[in-house]
């Protein structure tokens, strides 16, 4: 009886071992797959250029960069860098009325030291995956990495 409450708790503790490490391994693969798509070829447009896409036409636009790579260069507006485990840094991209154009989302919190030293007004190109109109009525970027 001892031996087979043994045999059962190795199995149980083998079992819950192979499921982390395939945990693990898929976890790994999805940020691979991400960081890849984000390193990888992307669509060159302008932030006004993309927002002038979105208020012309909503839908075509998403049909030409929603879910896609996108590699905006535009005017700095506001950054937001707050300090380690606050939240992820993020920035917004203005017209040359400073009208906020497009948002810029998602940041690595490596990425955190660069941002804080970007000045509004000054020209960045960012590249992300360009989300279309969510939250607000300008289009966002996501998994955003300054170029």
């Amino acid at each position: 009886m001892k031996n087979q409450k043994n045999l059962m708790a190795l199995a149980l503790v083998a079992g819950l071992w192979l499921l982390l490490v395939l945990g693990c391994s898929s976890v790994k693969k999805a940020m691979d797959e991400k960081r890849a798509e984000r390193e990888g070829p992307g669509v060159n447009i302008s932030a006004e250029d993309l927002h002038k896409a979105y208020q012309t036409n909503e839908a075509e636009a998403d049909k030409l960069y929603q879910g896609k790579t996108v590699i905006v260069t535009g005017t700095v507006g506001t950054i937001s860098a707050p300090d380690e485990g606050l939240g992820r840094p993020a920035l917004i991209l203005v017209d040359a009325r400073q009208k906020e154009i497009v948002n810029c989302l998602g940041f690595s919190a490596d990425d955190r030291d660069a941002i804080r030293k970007l000045k509004p007004g000054q020209k960045v190109t960012v590249k992300g995956k360009c989300m279309g109109k969510t939250a607000s009525d300008i289009p966002s970027l996501e998994d955003s990495v300054i170029q």
